[in-house]
């Protein structure tokens, strides 16, 4: 099972700053593979990005100003139906792993849905033998 590199940043809540964050990494050659993006509020919003060269990525935000951390998280291609994904936390769950963070997509014709998982870092090795 792959993993795959989230970087998390806070964005300030303005209309563009999206926009920005994402002409910031296409300016850095930076090739998104997922991102999230939810607002918070009056203090901002909560931005995942999973990346496919995390050294590009990190460079691209840091010379943009942005502050960020990374985690290594679970990427995983997983059937496009019903009870697909409950099958992928149920497991977790019952090996006592947490999810700290989830999101899924598929395309409606798609036969697979991509799928990001983070999990305490202390779990992640042992989430890989579970899922893998």
């Amino acid at each position: 099972m792959p993993l795959a590199t989230q970087l998390s940043l806070n964005l300030r809540d303005e209309p563009d700053m999206l926009a920005r964050l994402c002409r910031d990494l296409a300016n850095g050659g930076v090739n998104l593979l997922a991102l999230s993006a939810a607002r918070g509020g009056s203090d901002g919003g909560a931005v995942r990005l999973l990346v496919a060269n995390r050294e590009l990525a990190e460079h691209a935000l840091a010379r943009a100003g942005y502050r960020f951390s990374a985690d290594e998280v679970l990427f995983l291609e997983i059937k496009n139906r019903p009870g697909a994904l409950a099958k992928v936390v149920e497991k977790l769950a019952r090996a006592g792993i947490g999810v700290r963070s989830a999101f899924a997509t598929a395309n409606t014709r798609s036969q697979k849905s991509a799928v990001v998982i983070a999990v305490d870092e202390s779990d992640l090795a042992r989430a890989v033998k579970l899922l893998g």
